[in-house]
């Protein structure tokens, strides 16, 4: 199995089993579902490239400290999002994890009443 594969079947099984985690800045649980898994390989049904993929996937484990240990949310938006055709809001999270001093941003996304969401991360260059 060449390294991209093997990469993205055990992130998946990872983030399988998260389910939820607690966010206390926003004082509710962060789901982990299929949905927003797939949104890190093919956002709005187009497939992002291989190497932002791997990059992305990389990144997943440092996602829970920020979650869990962010003091503040950096950003905050509500909108229409027209892919949707719904109203959703969206909470950007920035965190400097521990043992990889590296800044790492997280977004989070609400769909009208529903669950707040994990939707993506990314690395912020310093």
């Amino acid at each position: 199995m060449n390294s991209y594969k093997k990469l993205l079947e055990e992130r998946r099984t990872w983030f399988k089993n998260i389910g939820k985690i607690y966010c206390p800045i926003l004082k509710e649980y962060i789901i982990f579902n299929s949905r927003n898994f797939n949104h890190l390989i093919y956002p709005n049904g187009k497939w992002r490239p291989k190497k932002e993929q791997m990059y992305k996937l990389g990144l997943l484990p440092l996602v829970i400290p920020v979650i869990k240990n962010s003091t503040k949310i950096s950003q905050y938006e509500k909108c229409f999002v027209k892919n949707l055709g719904k109203e959703a809001e969206f909470w950007t999270l920035t965190e400097i994890v521990r043992g990889h001093q590296t800044l790492i941003k997280v977004i989070l996304r609400r769909v009208e009443t529903g669950n707040i969401a994990f939707l993506s991360v990314m690395k912020i260059q310093n």
